[in-house]
């Protein structure tokens, strides 16, 4: 498997695609088969199903962080990176370094 999916590197425009020639980029436009969009098209899909698995194996994993942040945020309306990971540390074992370590309640009520 070459990069994110099977396909592996493909250049999708064709030189021509950038000519002045507008007839050219025309026919360089259309020049990708119907297999290789059709081969795209399942690879996309297929990446995405794989993140969206991630994603919810992620926020079931951390389902009290999530839960903090969904407490927080109708408060807060929007958190800075800081403010999100400050949260998510005390949850989980992330490294935070320049995280402004305020309690959540001081960040709600900022």
């Amino acid at each position: 498997m070459n990069g994110m999916s099977e396909l592996g590197p493909w250049a999708l425009t064709d030189p021509a695609a950038q000519s002045s020639d507008v007839v050219l980029r025309m026919l360089a436009r259309n020049s990708m088969s119907e297999k290789l969009a059709e081969d795209i098209d399942s690879s996309v899909r297929d990446i995405i199903e794989r993140a969206y698995e991630i994603v919810k194996e992620q926020i079931r994993n951390n389902r009290e962080a999530v839960d903090k942040l969904v407490e927080v945020l109708p408060e807060k309306e929007t958190l800075s990176g800081d403010e999100f990971r400050a949260i998510l540390s005390e949850f989980t074992d992330i490294h935070v370094d320049k995280t402004d370590r305020t309690p959540v309640r001081e960040l709600i009520n900022a």
